[in-house]
């Protein structure tokens, strides 16, 4: 009976075998492989490059046994190719390959993911020229078994050829096509004068693909199922690249193994409709089937290596060496003009101040919010002069004079009747040298240098002489009827809501008692930072040791068509990129110390210059701004060790704060009695981090909406603090007060009561709302970056109306800091330009992220983001230079005649 079934069957394989024609190969003609009567198991010598067809069933085998010769110096592989139409997943056909040292084995359909089977699989056999070192010229023997456990038969075509071309050769391109089922991988071996070379692939296509380089040993893995087992390996569609050491693997020799993804999924991160199974050969060749480019080049020598590190450190150490020259050309100057005569020592101010007599001008106050119109003090002394009074029948200021001219009573206040009677707010009727923010000097646009003898220092604590009213002695009546309104000058409430203020209304405060408050930025902030780097570092260290060990490069975003390794770093170069923030950063709080510690020096030998005149001198906010320049160097570094989702805050929580801390700092500059304090500043910052976060992750149409309501309420609070100089309210009468305000000020009058500060508002309300719809529209998926854009544009915005309204005011900028402006737009200009660019981005794929990795621009070491590191640290730190250098101008100003805006 059993020899009945076999013959049966044999008689059924001869005539299937007759009808099928073709082979796997076009252009070859198959070899007919026939089974003798009841041979259950038969054992056929094969020849490479020819074509087999064949058939068995349940109980039967073939065997294919290939001969040939190793060559250890040519190492050459074979490759199997086989197909079957007839097999299903229920009785596949199953091959067997049996090498001296391994064997492989598949099945026929080649099942991928449990859902997509294909009829047509090739493999290429691990080759054992690579694995037996020192053994030449000795036959091999290969043998491809073939069987099935379907009680019909199934017919099989199968050819195996050798690769001569299996060893990829340095700088010479390799194509080739993959798919799911055929995947492809080739040998490389590094020359003995490379240390570094660079594996890139491209495609035509955008089918998702695995690229793996694999250590020299069997097996290899090239499905995809076992493809991330071993090695080094990459998701990409259209290019990817890896960079390889020879430390890396034994010998610098390593497989590039491709293969082809059964779904794009895994690139695009959409899940895809699942295709049916079994597909046919023509909907295979033109759904999964890719195109590939492989070539390996050589990377930078160990030489370029280490100019491209010490160039990358020198430009940045040129910048000390520069400062420290012109600092000491400085100090040259000023000590020659001391010796000259020019400038007064220290120790001889002190004694002329001592000395002189307690003369201030003082400008009168506007009262705009209860109504007073401005009264010139000069007017009515010349009218009472004019009018033949003499000093023993005039009161001033409510007080009586004495015969000799002093005055009775304790506060001082010596008006001359020579003194000027242009109004004190206008400035164009002034005297060159008594114009706000422009003392004598020799250049036009020149330092200011001080006059001869100082001014003496205005009496303490400071106040405002009241509006003058002129009545004979005979009325003394009337010093009892009126009120002085003396709460005038002491009430908050008052004097910070007149229609002109200067900044001495807002420089009251114990200058001792400001410069606490102010250093408790830098102290806090670098509390914050150790607290918030140590966790940062460890988790960086963790991803790329992650890296490392699995060999997973999808983990990180990284640029790698120049990604330049370093130990366990892969991308070194973005990484050292980031020292110009550090060396900048700690350069600035050089350049702060040293102006703090003149200034601090001239207060203690009295110099009323350093006291009384000019911008109040606060540097608690600088250094603040330094360590944070520091620390956004420390934290790109941490973010660009392994680049990802989960740790973009790190890159940009720095950038926030330099950005406020700009904005305190600017404003601060002429408002230093009601800046925010430390805390108040840092936990703002702080909830701006927090929504970064949450915008990110949870950026839905949901978070969009409140995000817009809370932005548009957060410019509204912002816009009354500013307007009334933090003399607001959040309660119930709010709405009330918003009634009576829009009834006065808006349908009564014809402009507003704060005319500049109302301009600045207006047009910081429209950029606002318009950047808040833009986002509720567009809702970008970069979340954190549209954040940073809120906070530069605000920044850019107030420094512009800051430098207009410092012009329109009669100010002066110097030529240094002129030209240091000009420097910083070609910087910024230049910074964002290699910023835009964009050689990665973490909200796609890793590999939708490697279609914008990009060569090495520069020294072939940096990329465009590394460019965009170095631009944008000179870029900061010229801006910084400029908020520490553009009130230079006023150091020999009184601080009541400089105008607050």
């Amino acid at each position: 009976m059993a020899t009945f079934v076999v013959l049966v069957a044999a008689i059924l394989t001869a005539i299937s075998t007759v009808e099928t024609s073709g082979g796997v190969s076009s252009g070859a003609r198959p070899a007919r492989v026939r089974r003798q009567t009841g041979e259950l198991r038969q054992e056929i010598p094969a020849e490479f490059t020819q074509i087999y067809q064949g058939s068995v069933f349940n109980g039967t085998e073939d065997i294919y046994r290939y001969t040939y010769m190793q060559n250890e110096s040519s190492p050459r592989a074979i490759r199997v190719e086989v197909k079957s139409e007839g097999a299903t997943e229920d009785y596949p056909l199953l091959f067997v390959v049996r090498q001296q040292r391994g064997i492989l084995s598949w099945q026929v359909p080649l099942m991928i993911r449990g859902i997509y089977g294909y009829d047509k699989v090739s493999r290429t056999l691990c080759p054992m020229d690579h694995l037996q070192v020192g053994v030449k010229d000795e036959k091999e023997t290969v043998y491809l078994e073939v069987s099935a456990a379907s009680p019909t038969a199934l017919n099989y075509r199968v050819n195996a050829t050798i690769l001569t071309d299996f060893i990829l050769s340095t700088g010479q391109p390799r194509n080739f096509l993959v798919s799911p089922s055929q995947p492809q991988y080739y040998a490389y071996k590094m020359p003995p004068d490379l240390d570094m070379v660079v594996v890139k692939v491209s495609s035509p296509n955008s089918l998702c693909a695995v690229f793996s380089l694999q250590p020299i040993k069997c097996p290899v893995y090239d499905l995809d199922r076992n493809i991330e087992f071993v090695g080094i390996y990459q998701t990409f569609m259209k290019k990817a690249a890896i960079t390889v050491q020879r430390s890396y693997f034994p010998n610098g020799e390593f497989y590039v193994v491709v293969v082809v993804k059964a779904t794009d999924a895994d690139c695009t991160g959409e899940m895809e409709t699942i295709q049916p199974a079994y597909p046919s050969e023509e909907a295979f060749e033109m759904r999964r089937v890719k195109e590939v480019n492989v070539v390996v080049g050589p990377s930078i020598t160990d030489s370029q290596y280490v100019t491209a590190v010490f160039v990358g450190i020198l430009v940045f150490v040129l910048f000390y060496v520069v400062t420290f020259m012109v600092l000491f050309i400085q100090w040259i100057r000023q000590r020659n003009a001391e010796l000259e005569g020019l400038a007064p020592r220290p120790e001889e101010q002190a004694a002329s101040n001592a000395e002189a007599p307690i003369n201030a001008q003082r400008t009168e106050p506007n009262y705009g919010a209860t109504g007073w119109d401005r009264v010139k003090m000069p007017s009515v002394l010349d009218t009472a002069f004019t009018d033949g009074l003499s000093l023993n029948h005039i009161t001033i200021l409510g007080k009586k004079l004495s015969n000799n001219g002093s005055v009775s009573s304790q506060k001082e206040a010596n008006i001359s009747p020579n003194k000027p009677t242009t109004d004190p707010y206008t400035m164009g009727e002034q005297p060159a040298e008594t114009k706000p923010g422009i003392p004598p000097t020799d250049q036009p646009n020149g330092p200011p240098i001080p006059p001869n003898p100082p001014p003496p220092r205005p009496a303490q604590p400071k106040s405002y002489p009241k509006p003058p009213m002129v009545h004979t002695l005979s009325d003394s009546s009337m010093e009892d009827d009126i009120d002085m309104l003396d709460d005038a000058d002491e009430d908050k409430d008052i004097y910070r809501t007149k229609t002109f203020l200067y900044v001495a209304d807002l420089a009251r405060k114990d200058h001792r008692h400001l410069s606490q408050k102010y250093n408790l930025y830098s102290w806090n902030l670098l509390t914050i930072s150790v607290f918030y780097a140590l966790p940062v570092i460890q988790l960086v260290i963790t991803y790329q040791k992650m890296l490392n060990t699995t060999g997973n490069e999808d983990i990180c975003y990284y640029n790698f068509f120049c990604a330049q390794p370093a130990g366990d770093l892969t991308a070194f170069n973005n990484v050292y990129s980031n020292i110009g923030y550090i060396m900048l950063g700690v350069l600035i709080l050089i350049l702060v110390y040293r102006r703090d510690y003149t200034h601090q020096k001239k207060v203690d030998a009295g110099d009323r210059y350093a006291i009384d005149y000019g911008i109040p001198k606060h540097f608690g906010l600088f250094y603040a701004i330094g360590i944070a320049l520091v620390m956004e160097g420390v934290m790109s570094g941490c973010y660009h060790v392994c680049p990802n989702y989960s740790n973009f805050q790190f890159d940009t929580s720095f950038m926030y704060i330099i950005g406020g801390l700009g904005m305190l700092k600017l404003y601060q500059t002429r408002h230093p009695d009601i800046n925010a304090n430390a805390y108040a500043a840092y936990a703002s910052l702080a909830i701006v981090i927090f929504v970064a976060v949450i915008g990110v992750v949870f950026g839905t149409p949901y978070f969009w909406a409140i995000f817009t309501i809370v932005y548009v309420l957060a410019i509204l609070a912002l816009t009354a603090q500013v307007y009334y100089m933090g003399r607001w309210r959040l309660d119930m009468g709010i709405f009330h007060r918003m009634y009576l305000l829009i009834r006065t000020d808006c349908l009564q009058c014809s402009k507003p009561m704060y005319w500049d500060r109302f301009v600045l508002l207006l047009v910081g309300n429209i950029i606002n709302w318009s950047l808040a719809l833009f986002g509720a529209v567009a809702q970008p998926d970069d979340f954190a970056s549209f954040m940073l854009a809120i906070f530069i544009i605000n920044f850019l915005l107030y420094f512009v109306f800051y430098i207009v309204m410092k012009l329109r005011s009669g100010e002066r900028i110097l030529w240094v800091t002129v030209g240091l402006i000009i420097i910083t737009l070609i910087c910024w200009t230049l910074a964002l330009s290699f910023f835009f660019k964009g050689v990665t981005t973490w909200e796609k794929t890793p590999a939708q992220s490697r279609l914008d990795n990009k060569d090495c621009v520069l020294m072939g070491f940096y990329d465009d983001h590394d460019i965009w590191h170095f631009m944008s640290a000179i870029s900061m730190f010229c801006s910084f230079l400029v908020l520490l250098m553009l009130d230079d101008d006023l150091d020999y100003t009184p601080r009541d005649k400089i105008p607050v805006f």
